[in-house]
């Protein structure tokens, strides 16, 4: 769901976060130019960009000029601004349109990237950026280079300028002038400096492609794919964006590749719209674009067939990629017997004795329609055969390749340089690293680098070519009986002809700020375009760029990752050595590196450094666990030295103390970190604070957040230990006790303070106390880092003053009028919530049920923004989120018949949460009765009578219409509690137990909530076994040595 558009009165506060930044930038125009030259271009982002234009002496006047004309006309217009970007003038040049013809013609089409101004003083102008949307400059297929289009160009003028007629005159004078740039939208406070001249121009400054970068590109354009999947499972074949006109063609080749591609990005980014959307793709190829069929000699094959009723050689081909990449990353067999029918297919078109290919056939009678089409089919075939190979290792397919590569060695077939052949020769090596085959593929690019580097197109096929040719290359490497072909490799050129052209590919991208000056913004931006054909966006087009930078993004990251190791950047033996400051008893092995530490063994990970607890108050994992662990360690940290004898084939490392050792390598680890690290703290709803932020930042980059409930010093530290140092985020869940400790270790750049409530109270202690412990979390932070506060917080002065005082900058969210991020109406039935960001307002979706869920939403909305990213994203997982178990997970169970709804809020209580859990009852719709299962909150000190007979008030006000309670704390609530609302006050689980057998009725709702002291848990377990265990048909229950439930 898009936000709700801003008010007008964010239009000038747009304006003056430009201002900030551009001022500096821009210099006077030398006469006779008007000084200061000064453009203004914004857009809702579903509509073309409005754009107007300012002249002055000073840039003060200029922008002065420009603001209340662009004020004046997007109120005259009525369009919710979005987007804004400002350019100015930075060199004018004057021509005639005669010269302006001659240098069009060696100009290539859609690559003229200056503006054009019709007088000297600029009043009647046209951005680079206008000339190209409006295909102004674009005379057809029919013209390679760039002309003149009259029709398009008087079509504009007469809406940006109400000019009807032009003079084109050949002595005619016009005026070429480059701008640079900058672009702010209302979903970010960054600010993206732009580009000016030559083939980068229009669009933000990335000097370096970075991970983040790489992988928010691939997330956009798969995103853009999955948009683009009907509901019938067929796509929405291409759009031409100058005026918003669908492309009517369909290749259902190009449909298969997609999805290849899309599954391609799925694996990175594991995005569930993205997997529902190539699920429905898949369908329609399978059901309705491939075909079965029975061969001439009896044997089944299948083949896809495309328009005119063709059988493609490489429509097979990459129905093998999509369907094999989708069953080695689901584990599924549903597609092997079709996989091989394809394949079958495919050796149907293969000659027995040449290799030779035939690409083209007809349907149904299989015929052959056409010899040979382009060269891609070929590779396609092979490649899509070499990975069903690596899935069955299915002979067949492997001796296929081979005789087919007898025929493209002995046809030159590398002098196409084709991608294809690039995939393929890659993957053939794999499996068979001979000379001859490697040969071919360095043949394939190596005398193709200066084209690679000097390409003004984005051509993305070429960084495919490039990231297989890299993956053969590292191979190579490896194998010093073949350094000789390497020899023949300009390694340095490669790599350069590799980096420059994932960068040049940023040009071929729809970024804002240049798909508001098209038709239909929202129907492109994050999608990716051919340039020379118009802007053309096809599904075809968005996938060489989509697989192109997913390889690259894996290259990048190994990049990184070999970068830590050598660099010291990953826990080598003697980093340990040094950071624990042990002794190794059994020495590692040279090059051992381990990747983490693990002190609980649910959390082990393969890779990991184990700590063994020899005494009773120690950390860790028993030895006789660690020697059963079926993941192994790859080292064991100890204070025992007896230990090396118990694990012999193990490193062994001897440190003084294990507790010592787990804080020393958390407090090393956090230094080492690159990424923003976030910490949520509070009295209650940090676990499910967490898991929704985490879930949230996993859209801007790679996130990793605390795991099991780790909240103390140790905790964080093997948290913390265990995370790659380069992670662009980690979130945090910091806990009370040993705050200090925590803090220090932590060192947050962004902390989120949820609430302060009577919990963990000592019998002399009081809640100011609880808020000021809980705010030495700020001692850990450096001055001017952001802390969100919940404005609606007790002890909000208390918390306020600690935060002050450390002098960082506060960021509030609440309900309150005061907060910056002000939950203004939460909709309990839509499941949706406004949110008033610094007096605009935003409408969007949530995932979780509760109150409380909604205001979580909100601190992730106050982080993301702090983080300088645009809210769009966030949007999106927040509302796909859902409740984790203990926290307002909500299930659908039947027991003995009666079908009913439990919220599991079971996993801790106290007031706050308390109150949170019953409005999340309160507003669950169509119960037949609001059935409330409490436990005790613990902690609460002298208070806590009073603070559970309170809930008494919150029972009547959320209308809860049967309550059971268990404990003695619960005795003034429940003389307070009206007779109609009682249900039972028990004193233990097996007598809650049995109340609930007997009158839990059918389509209740039950929340289930209690300190994770009292057990409530244990109930929500109950149910859900008595609920499984009734589910099973007696006939299908197991025998034999099954587990009893203890």
């Amino acid at each position: 769901m898009m936000p709700t558009p801003l008010t007008p009165t964010d239009f000038p506060a747009l304006f003056a976060r430009l201002r900030s930044i551009v001022e500096p930038q821009v210099n006077p125009l030398a006469a006779p130019w008007p000084c200061f030259v000064l453009f203004f271009s914004w857009s809702d982002g579903q509509r073309r960009a409005d754009v107007v234009s300012a002249t002055a002496l000073t840039f003060a006047e200029a922008w002065d000029v420009g603001m209340e004309r662009a004020k004046q006309t997007a109120g005259a217009t009525g369009v919710a601004v979005q987007w804004l970007r400002v350019d100015w003038v930075e060199n004018v040049e004057g021509t005639t349109w005669e010269a302006l013809r001659g240098r069009l013609e060696q100009t290539k089409r859609n690559y003229f990237r200056c503006g054009l101004s019709l007088d000297s003083s600029f009043r009647h102008a046209f951005l680079e950026t206008e000339l190209n949307a409006n295909a102004m400059l674009y005379g057809g297929a029919a013209h390679a280079h760039a002309v003149v289009n009259s029709k398009n160009f008087e079509r504009y003028a007469t809406i940006r300028h109400q000019l009807a007629n032009v003079d084109f005159a050949d002595a005619r004078e016009v005026y070429i002038f480059s701008t640079r740039g900058a672009f702010t939208s209302l979903q970010s406070q960054e600010v993206h400096l732009l580009h000016g001249t030559g083939l980068n121009a229009g669009r933000r400054i990335i000097e370096h492609l970075q991970p983040a970068d790489v992988r928010a590109l691939v997330t956009s354009g798969s995103r853009y794919l999955a948009g683009q999947v009907q509901q019938g499972g067929r796509f929405h074949y291409g759009w031409h964006p100058c005026f918003d006109r669908a492309i009517s063609t369909y290749n259902t080749l190009r449909h298969a590749s997609s999805v290849y591609a899309m599954l391609e990005a799925w694996e990175v980014t594991r995005d569930n719209d993205l997997k529902i959307a190539i699920d429905a793709a898949l369908h329609y190829l399978v059901n309705e674009l491939i075909k079965p069929m029975e061969l001439p000699s009896g044997v089944q094959a299948a083949f896809l067939v495309d328009t005119r009723d063709e059988i493609k050689l490489g429509g097979n081909g990459v129905c093998l990629l999509a369907l094999v990449k989708y069953s080695q990353l689901t584990g599924s067999a549903e597609y092997l017997t079709l996989l091989e029918q394809l394949a079958t297919g495919i050796l149907f078109m293969q000659d027995a004795d040449s290799g030779k290919f035939s690409h083209v056939l007809n349907y149904p009678d299989l015929s052959v329609k056409q010899e040979f089409r382009i060269i891609y089919y070929d590779g396609e075939a092979a490649f899509g055969l070499m990975r069903l190979y690596g899935l069955t290792a299915d002979a067949r397919w492997l001796e296929a390749v081979e005789k087919a590569f007898g025929h493209f060695i002995e046809a030159d077939h590398w002098k196409a340089h084709d991608h294809w052949l690039s995939y393929c020769v890659n993957e053939l090596t794999r499996h068979k690293p001979l000379e001859a085959y490697y040969k071919f593929g360095i043949q394939n690019f190596a005398g193709y680098l200066d084209f690679v580097i000097g390409r003004v197109t984005t051509f993305p096929t070429l960084l495919e070519l490039m990231m297989a040719a890299e993956q053969m290359i590292g191979r190579l490497q490896q194998q010093p009986e073949m350094a000789h072909l390497l020899a023949e490799v300009d390694l340095d050129r490669f790599f350069h002809a590799l980096h420059s052209r994932a960068q040049r590919l940023l040009n071929g991208y729809f970024w804002p700020e240049l798909a508001m000056y098209f038709a239909n913004p929202g129907r492109i931006t994050g999608s990716f375009f051919i340039r020379h054909h118009a802007f053309r966006v096809r599904i075809d087009d968005v996938e060489h760029y989509l697989s192109g930078f997913v390889a690259y993004l894996s290259y990048l990251n190994k990049q990184q990752q070999s970068e830590s190791s050598t660099s010291g950047r990953q826990w080598s033996a003697s980093v340990i050595q040094s950071v624990t400051q042990g002794t190794w008893l059994t020495p590692p092995p040279s090059e051992w590196t381990a990747n983490g530490l693990c002190i609980y063994v649910p959390a082990m990970q393969a890779g990991n450094v184990v700590v063994a607890r020899v005494g009773e108050t120690d950390r860790g994992i028993p030895v006789p666990v660690i020697r059963r662990m079926h993941t192994r360690p790859v080292g064991v940290i100890t204070s025992d030295p007896d230990v090396q004898a118990q694990l012999k084939d193990l490193p062994v490392l001897h440190v003084a103390d294990t507790g010592k050792a787990i804080l020393a390598m958390g407090s090393y680890a956090r230094k080492q970190m690159s990424g923003a690290v976030l910490a949520v703290t509070g009295s209650a709803g940090k676990t499910t604070l967490v898991a929704m932020l985490a879930d949230a930042l996993n859209a801007y980059g790679q996130t990793a957040a605390s795991a099991f409930n780790a909240n103390l010093p140790h905790g964080l530290s093997w948290n913390l230990a265990s995370i790659n140092w380069d992670t662009p985020h980690v979130v945090l869940e910091v806990a009370v006790g040993n705050m200090g400790k925590s803090a220090l270790i932590a060192r947050p750049n962004i902390s989120i303070f949820t609430n302060i409530q009577p919990a963990h109270l000592g019998k002399s202690s009081t809640i100011t106390d609880i808020a000021r412990t809980k705010s030495m979390i700020f001692r850990g932070m450096s001055a001017g880092s952001i802390v969100i506060l919940n404005r609606d917080m007790l002890e909000w002065e208390t918390v306020y003053q600690a935060a002050m005082e450390q002098d960082l900058n506060i960021v509030t969210y609440g309900t309150t009028a005061q907060s910056d991020f002000q939950l203004v109406d939460h909709d309990a039935l839509r499941q949706s919530a406004t949110v008033r960001i610094r007096g605009r307002d935003i409408t969007y979706p949530i995932g979780a049920a509760g109150l409380h869920m909604a205001l979580n939403s909100v601190a992730v909305l106050a982080a993301v923004l702090a983080l300088n990213y645009p809210l769009e994203p966030a949007l999106e997982r927040i509302a796909r989120f859902t409740a984790l178990s203990g926290r307002g997970q909500e299930l659908e169970l039947t027991l003995d018949g009666r079908h009913m709804t439990i919220i599991d809020h079971a996993y801790n209580a106290n007031p706050g949460s308390m109150q949170a859990a019953l409005e999340h009852l309160r507003d669950m719709k169509h119960a037949r009765r609001r059935v409330a299962v409490l436990g005790e909150m613990a902690e609460l000190g002298p208070e806590a009578p009073m603070l559970h007979a309170d809930l008494a008030a919150v029972v009547e006000r959320c209308g809860i219409d049967r309550v059971y309670v268990m404990g003695e704390l619960y005795t003034g609530f429940w003389e307070q509690l009206p007779a109609a609302r009682r249900g039972r006050h028990t004193n233990s689980l097996d007598e809650l137990k049995s109340a609930l057998s007997e009158e839990l009725a059918d389509e209740d709702v039950v929340l289930l909530k209690g300190s994770n002291s009292t057990g409530i848990h244990h109930i929500v377990a109950w149910m859900k076994v008595c609920a499984q265990a009734q589910a099973v048909p007696t006939a299908s229950k197991p025998t034999g040595n099954t587990p009893h439930q203890a």
